[in-house]
């Protein structure tokens, strides 16, 4: 009777893991409880690691976005840079777009008084001298990925699935993402980028979570570069969550005001 009950529990044990896929992994993240909108400031610092000694540039923006739930849109972000004076009034504006279409962005340079459309062919360059391409600051829809569990590893002591992305359209700088998911509340702990030759050349890690009520908040991550041995750090000083946001904060016009 024992060995019977053994031998079921096993079947059952290969069952449940024969249902936990790539893409059933990445519907639970899709799925964490996300607020109606957030405003948050936060440091940004460009770590040069060339040579002998390390040198940092730090910056700080505000970060506004909100989610709609019906309509042409998942959402919409504005990233506003306020310090140093050098760059205060630099705006970044995306919306991101349902049905897999383009993401609408724009920047905003206060020294030339002139909104920027970031055209398609653009949208693999830096975003103002980080490690993050305009790419990486688009919105990425759950079915724009084919996905495979491809193991299990642990990060900074957190035991993880790890998941295999592979775009389903062309216009991407990436063949590949391998994203570290948090098995407890699956949330995306690491994603390593890889070029179009397969070789990876960019590594996100987001060591810290914290959450406030029901939402959850990465207050800490870390894009290096592993080509350039170039790094940007972000790390959030406050947050709010919904405050109403109204919808002409994401527009042209509001970028010119700033």
């Amino acid at each position: 009777m024992i060995n019977i009950l053994l031998s079921l529990l096993i079947l059952l044990s290969g069952f449940i893991s024969a249902q936990t896929t790539g893409r059933s992994i990445m519907e639970r993240v899709d799925q964490i409880k996300m607020p109606k909108d957030t405003q948050s400031q936060i440091k940004m610092t460009l770590i040069s690691n060339k040579g002998a000694k390390k040198r940092t540039r730090s910056r700080v923006l505000t970060s506004i976005e909100k989610l709609y739930e019906d309509g042409k849109f998942h959402s919409k972000s504005l990233l506003l840079f306020i310090e140093p004076k050098e760059v205060r009034g630099t705006a970044f504006l995306n919306w991101d777009r349902i049905g897999g279409e383009v993401d609408d962005q724009w920047l905003y340079l206060p020294a030339l008084k002139k909104v920027r459309r970031i055209r398609a062919t653009d949208k693999s360059r830096s975003f103002q001298g980080s490690d993050f391409s305009y790419e990486d600051l688009s919105g990425r829809e759950l079915d724009s990925d084919r996905y495979e569990l491809i193991g299990e590893d642990f990060f900074n002591g957190t035991q993880c699935y790890k998941v295999k992305a592979v775009p389903l359209e062309k216009d991407t700088q990436y063949s590949s993402r391998i994203i570290w998911v948090d098995k407890k509340y699956f949330l995306i702990k690491k994603i390593e980028f890889f070029d179009k030759k397969n070789n990876i050349f960019k590594i996100l890690n987001i060591p810290d979570h914290v959450k406030n009520g029901h939402y959850w908040t990465a207050v800490k991550m870390t894009m290096d570069n592993v080509i350039r041995s170039h790094s940007t750090e972000l790390e959030v000083l406050k947050v709010n969550y919904d405050q109403g946001l109204n919808d002409n904060i994401f527009s042209e016009s509001y970028l010119k005001r700033q």
